[in-house]
């Protein structure tokens, strides 16, 4: 799983061959790109949702699981420059702490961050298709409440990566490579992966998407004077499929591919093509990559759910805005109804 997708090592009778030049050449330049861009989105994103807290003191509901999710994201790009490390060098000198420390944060980071985007998505239809009771229930006390949830329920299901058997070269352990004595535990574990934190995650965003779609192309008197913007929201919903769609779903569909084609290549050798066992190894390193950037696309996200983003830049580009008595629980419904 995770970069070991295209890494299994051990007794096998397929070798890597030109696997290893691909993933050492895309890997860093992919992290690279990826790094760059998350860093400059989510320092931004770190300055607005600070200056939001700096001035109101408390975060509405959403942007409470925005900056959750922020976090998130944070922690991949923090380790991605070790994982630069290891593909540029070729070899992991920090040492067996970290390497598990690095290869937990990336599933952490996946199923974290979907996990929130079904939360915003349910946020969401709540406040398009039962108005009254978005208002009821979105207090900052249960959106505390649901993002302790979040991550405690993905650190539990994330933890036995932490205690998974790293490959080996010549006698050294190389820290993002898994022995293929693994195959049949890391199989079983994405089945499970799979079905409750992918395929359940996917069924709530499209779920919530078509009904969002569904009202805000349903004339309403009562959103009349927020049609302009409804693009806006269109927009946040075509990221969130965008983002599940390209990011996870071929991740998703090609780890299982991948370890099924391993496991069978440990069970019964090289009997099928090793070209087919090639390919699936260099297709897992490119959709690695797509599910990767996840961690630099979310703040698309930030910025068409949040107010206070589109405040930052009216201030930014000198324009003033009036504010009238609304609520903030009033001011953030009609932001997620545009």
């Amino acid at each position: 799983m995770n970069d070991s997708l295209s890494n299994l090592s051990g007794n096998s009778t397929c070798e890597e061959g030109t696997t290893n030049d691909f993933k050492r050449i895309m890997y860093p330049v992919t992290y690279i790109i990826i790094f760059v861009l998350g860093s400059a989105g989510h320092s931004l994103s770190i300055c607005i949702f600070y200056s939001q807290w700096r001035k109101q003191k408390s975060f509405t509901p959403v942007n409470l699981l925005m900056v959750n999710l922020l976090l998130s994201d944070l922690m991949m790009v923090c380790s991605l420059p070790l994982r630069i490390s290891f593909y540029l060098l070729d070899n992991w000198p920090f040492g067996d702490i970290a390497c598990r420390l690095i290869f937990y944060v990336f599933y952490l980071n996946i199923y974290s961050s979907m996990y929130f985007l079904v939360a915003l998505n349910i946020l969401r239809y709540l406040a398009l298709v039962w108005p009254y009771l978005y208002l009821r229930i979105q207090t900052t006390c249960v959106a505390a409440i649901l993002c302790t949830v979040i991550w405690v329920m993905m650190a539990l299901a994330c933890s036995p990566l932490l205690f998974s058997k790293k490959g080996k070269q010549k006698g050294s352990p190389r820290c993002l490579d898994l022995s293929t004595d693994n195959v049949d535990k890391l199989l079983y574990i994405n089945n499970v992966s799979l079905l409750m934190g992918f395929v359940v995650p996917l069924v709530v965003v499209i779920f919530c998407s078509i009904f969002v779609v569904k009202s805000l192309l349903t004339p309403s008197p009562a959103l009349g004077r927020t049609r302009p913007c409804r693009k806006k929201a269109c927009a946040l919903v075509i990221i969130s499929l965008v983002i599940f769609l390209v990011c996870f779903l071929p991740y998703h569909v090609v780890r299982t591919v991948f370890l099924t084609a391993e496991k069978q290549l440990k069970m019964n050798g090289n009997k099928d093509s090793c070209n087919y066992i090639w390919i699936v190894r260099k297709v897992a390193v490119i959709t690695h990559c797509l599910c990767t950037t996840n961690s630099c696309l979310d703040p698309l996200l930030f910025f068409f759910v949040g107010e206070n983003f589109r405040s930052f830049s009216d201030k930014f580009l000198g324009r003033r805005k009036t504010i009238n008595d609304r609520t903030l629980r009033q001011e953030e419904l009609q932001v997620l109804q545009k």
